[in-house]
């Protein structure tokens, strides 16, 4: 596989540039497919199917069409570190159109150039890119991204067979990653369903006696008590901004939390000789993190084992559950989950500026306790749930570790894969 043949292009002189739809807030909830800023930002490729719905008119969903080979990027943001995220199309999106915090390029009509949409995909979000898309942003009170920016982007091509096999090879890491998020999801909802069944509909213990409570009927013999009860939290150490580095030990900040995971990949470091001042705050494989401020406030994430030494920042809680939490875990995870703990988390959050929830309020929130050998019971049927979920996490990292690590090479032309081994 040769890079000789690279060709090298601005993405002003293949592309075009379109802004996409602002629609006011009762427009949204109905009508036709609408791809999100949060969609774009999270997701190298367009998911499969659309789940929020605009009201747009025909004019509209012609002027904002989604085609094969489409390009998204985020055009603003509260950070340069997180402008210019790129989402690529791979297929045709009928009726749906994009939110207008991206732009979308599309090949301008009569260029005689092949582009793989995965290839572009990948390429786009490359450190390269990124730290060219960071460098071009201008900061006033958000990061913002115009089109003259973009349009002197400039695009490597190699020879598309090339770029096929580049895209197919990533795409195999992203498939199996993706594979690993359904089942936890999957996994996710089992352990939550189960949990429903036994502490919110009491389906296990319908044929005893039940009594009146604060919090309505409960089984005779359980009780009103807190999550303190069950479990105590602490905040994070409180790290000097001097400290950060670019590599060393790992400290799990609130942004790290998402979607019931740890993502590493934003994370900050210190170095060796930092540990002892948070040697309180170490967090290893199965420990329970739940954020604590800002419109991140309430979730919460187990820790996989990625980094022989972990850290924790201030505004993040840990949940001290014992030397081996997963063991504990099920039942506090499936609280955190009840919908009437996340209101009551954001209830108790303080602050002008943004919400804050201290360990001693989210320890006062108040849950139905049953006695203790119920719940052992219910976490031993549930814990090999979660142990699963934490190495399909764990496996995500290295995957996704593996991809990143190989996305430069490739690009570079540093690793080449002849054609007839892929």
């Amino acid at each position: 596989m040769s890079f000789s043949k690279l060709k090298k292009f601005k993405l002003g002189e293949i592309y075009d540039i379109y802004s996409g739809l602002s629609k006011s807030r009762g427009e949204f909830g109905r009508g036709y497919p609408f791809l999100t800023f949060k969609e774009v930002f999270n997701n190298y490729f367009m998911p499969d199917n659309l789940e929020n719905l605009v009201n747009s008119t025909e004019k509209e969903r012609e002027r904002c069409s989604i085609k094969r080979g489409d390009i998204f990027l985020t055009r603003t943001s509260e950070t340069a570190n997180e402008l210019g995220m790129s989402c690529v199309a791979l297929k045709d999106y009928d009726n749906a159109t994009f939110n207008g915090f991206t732009k979308r390029l599309r090949l301008k009509k009569g260029i005689d150039i092949e582009i793989n949409p995965e290839y572009i995909g990948y390429y786009l979000r490359s450190p390269k890119i990124r730290n060219y898309m960071s460098s071009l942003s201008t900061m006033t009170t958000r990061a913002s991204l115009n089109s003259s920016m973009i349009n002197n982007i400039v695009l490597e091509l190699p020879e598309y067979d090339i770029q096929v096999e580049i895209g197919k090879m990533l795409k195999v890491l992203d498939d199996k990653i993706e594979l690993n998020n359904n089942v936890n999801k999957t996994l996710e909802e089992m352990a939550q369903a189960i949990f429903k069944s036994w502490f919110v509909d009491f389906e296990p213990f319908q044929d005893g006696e039940f009594e009146d409570s604060e919090l309505g009927k409960i089984p005779k013999g359980w009780r009103v008590g807190t999550i303190g009860d069950y479990v105590k939290v602490k905040s994070g150490f409180a790290f000097k901004s001097i400290w950060w580095k670019d590599s060393g030990v790992p400290v799990i900040k609130i942004k790290n939390i998402s979607n019931n995971t740890i993502d590493f990949h934003e994370c900050s470091f210190v170095e060796n000789d930092k540990v002892d001042y948070a040697k309180d705050f170490k967090v290893s494989g199965g420990d329970l993190l739940i954020a604590m401020t800002g419109a991140t406030i309430g979730k919460f994430a187990i820790v996989p084992q990625i980094y022989p030494t972990m850290l924790v920042n201030q505004r993040v809680g840990k949940f001290f559950l014992g030397e081996n939490p997963i063991l504990k875990i099920p039942f506090i995870y499936g609280v955190l989950n009840f919908e009437y703990v996340q209101e009551a988390i954001i209830a108790r959050g303080t602050g002008s500026a943004q919400p804050n929830i201290s360990p001693t309020a989210l320890e006062t929130i108040k849950l139905t306790l049953p006695p203790k050998e119920v719940i052992e019971q219910f976490n031993y049927l549930e814990c090999k749930l979660f142990s699963e979920i934490v190495r399909n996490q764990e496996e995500n990292q290295i995957l996704t570790d593996t991809r990143d690590t190989l996305l430069p090479k490739l690009m570079s032309g540093e690793i080449r894969v002849p054609l007839n081994e892929v």
